[in-house]
């Protein structure tokens, strides 16, 4: 990703930081559209697949219920008829007399019901009852050629067949579907026989022709050895012309199988019987389950292309409120380089390069202030040459700091950004303090705090520092800008040299009628002669050290004007050992105006 961005930035020669900004955001969020719409198709359309199947299962094991269910009213009246006197009687004592009203019963069973065709009961003994005295048995029937009177026999177990034409009685022919049990009586240690069940097979059809599934789907019926029950197409397959995956319908757990039928995808949605041992099962073509995707892919097509424009909206003008107003404040800078004093930032921003743009307005209206002012006298003019002096910024620290600020811009680090922006606008604002020169101590501490997250930023882990003030002198007023040059001084005559980077550790605390403030470092150190030629008024600095010098013996010649010469630093070094610097300054809770 960043090789193909740096590729294109190369290739179109994207100079413009608000246009690599806007390309980068508009490729960025390009890839994170078609990332989330990739998730959320594929999300979509898991759901709406696995909802189906679960619509479609919960379909055909409610169907399978509803059989179930069916089956046993009819196992309830087989239940009712072994209980009948009548019939219990007549087994027992062959009692001519009891058969009418054994067929009687029978026959109001099937009254009662339409759902019922027949009810025979042939009893151990030969003889065969049966409800409608109308219709005549077939001659010669042997009972053992039917598969559900064995099974009823054999198995001794509620026995419910395939579908089948019933073929006992003369001139009737009629599809049926057969349930056969063996009566035993509840009364004496006995079979009575044999009862058979014909339920109408139009029921079973009412039951599940009704059901659709799609445009092709259909729900059919096997039982356990794979015969046919109920199937819409019957005729298409005892034709040949139609078949079904009967291996993997009769080897599969309840649930959802996929197979391939004609090259197209098929599911079959099985639930099993245990009543019964029937399969009760769908068959879907995933080309009726997918029918949503077209929609669903015209749907993401034309959210996902309305956003990326949207994006691409949004990425300039994002780009362009953070970076316009810094442009601004670098050509005014570059007028200021070049010694015009008397311009300002016009930026209206309620955010942290707003405050930049006031406290730069402010500095350089302070320092044209002081530029043109009339020293009056010699202790004056030193005064308002340290105050100038102090007012002023590194050009250098300033530049590669904002020079930092468009780099994390570049690079998308806008938490950066707020943080390095925020920090130099406070640094700026300390530095003013509407011209006063005394500050409490608590804005010392962030003012050098600010100026070290800015250089933590710039030098990442080859710096830290930790900072101790005691609570009961925070308020306590003191000149300002006392710390932060002896701290730049450790840093780039100290710490930037150390392979590995290392520590700065401020402390202010209170000594009897004294405040002491401390800055120790881990750095390269100073020699002897070193720290005296620092002290040293007479001679010029060595250039590699005359920005840090000058900074701390300013420092020292500044604690001295205002307090006296009982006050000022003290340096305590050794090469490779790190160095302290003490600066001692009066314990003044309160202190009024400017002056000494």
């Amino acid at each position: 990703m960043k090789n193909l961005i740096v590729k294109l930035i190369d290739r179109y020669n994207l100079k413009s930081i608000q246009v690599l900004i806007t390309f980068s955001f508009s490729i960025l969020i390009f890839f994170i559209i078609c990332t989330i719409a990739f998730l959320s198709y594929h999300i979509t359309g898991t759901v709406v697949e696995e909802n189906t199947n679960e619509y479609v299962y919960q379909l055909v094991k409610q169907v399978n219920n509803d059989i179930d269910y069916y089956l046993r009213t009819v196992e309830t009246i087989a239940e009712n008829i072994r209980y009948n006197n009548d019939l219990n009687e007549y087994v027992r004592t062959e009692n001519q007399e009891l058969e009418k009203d054994i067929i009687s019963d029978l026959n109001t069973y099937v009254e009662s019901r339409n759902d019922i065709i027949n009810i025979v009961f042939i009893s151990n003994k030969g003889r065969v009852f049966h409800n409608n005295l109308h219709l005549k048995l077939k001659d010669n029937i042997n009972f053992e050629d039917f598969e559900w009177y064995r099974k009823a026999k054999n198995e001794e177990k509620f026995v419910v067949s395939e579908s089948h034409i019933q073929r006992l009685f003369e001139s009737r022919y009629k599809w049926v579907v057969s349930c056969s049990t063996l009566l035993k009586s509840p009364y004496y240690e006995e079979n009575l026989g044999v009862l058979l069940v014909d339920i109408n097979y139009n029921l079973i059809i009412d039951m599940v022709s009704s059901i659709k599934l799609g445009q092709k789907g259909y729900v059919f019926i096997v039982d356990n050895n794979g015969d046919i029950v109920y199937h819409p197409k019957q005729q298409l397959l005892y034709s040949g012309l139609k078949s079904e995956d009967m291996d993997t319908i009769l080897n599969s757990e309840d649930g959802t199988k996929t197979v391939i039928e004609d090259r197209k995808k098929k599911q079959y949605t099985i639930t099993t019987s245990k009543y019964s041992g029937w399969k009760v099962v769908s068959s879907v073509y995933m080309e009726d389950i997918l029918s949503y995707k077209p929609n669903l892919d015209r749907f993401f097509f034309i959210m996902g292309t309305l956003a990326i424009f949207i994006s691409i909206f949004i990425s300039v003008l994002i780009s362009r409120s953070i970076l316009y107003p810094i442009k601004k404040l670098v050509n005014t800078m570059h007028q200021v380089e070049e010694g015009n004093l008397d311009v300002s930032i016009d930026i209206k921003n309620d955010n942290e390069i707003g405050e930049l743009a006031k406290a730069f307005n402010l500095m350089t209206n302070r320092i044209n202030n002081l530029v043109n002012q009339n020293k009056k006298v010699e202790k004056n003019k030193r005064k308002n040459e340290l105050r100038a002096l102090q007012a002023q910024i590194n050009p250098h620290f300033l530049y590669n700091t904002l020079d930092s600020i468009i780099w994390m811009a570049e690079s998308k680090n806008y938490k950066g950004v707020v943080i390095m922006t925020s920090a130099l606008a406070k640094l700026f604002r300390i530095s003013i303090s509407k011209g006063a020169q005394y500050i409490t101590v608590a804005e010392e501490i962030e003012h050098v705090e600010n100026y070290l997250k800015i250089q933590k930023i710039r030098y990442g882990d080859h710096l830290d520092y930790h900072i101790d003030v005691e609570e009961d002198i925070k308020q306590n007023k003191i000149i300002k800008l006392i710390i932060q040059p002896i701290v730049e001084n450790a840093i780039y005559h100290g710490i930037k040299n150390v392979h590995g980077g290392g520590m700065i550790d401020i402390s202010v605390k209170k000594y009897d009628n004294k405040i002491l403030i401390t800055i120790a470092d881990d750095g390269v150190g100073m020699s002897q002669q070193e720290i005296k030629l620092l002290f040293s008024k007479n001679q010029e600095l060595p250039k590699e050290k005359k920005l840090g010098g000058v900074g701390v013996r300013n420092v020292d010649n500044r604690i001295k004007l205002y307090y006296g010469e009982d006050y000022g630093l003290e340096i305590e070094s050794e090469i490779y050992e790190g160095t302290t610097v003490k600066a001692w300054l009066p314990n003044i809770s309160i202190l009024g105006g400017d002056n000494i």
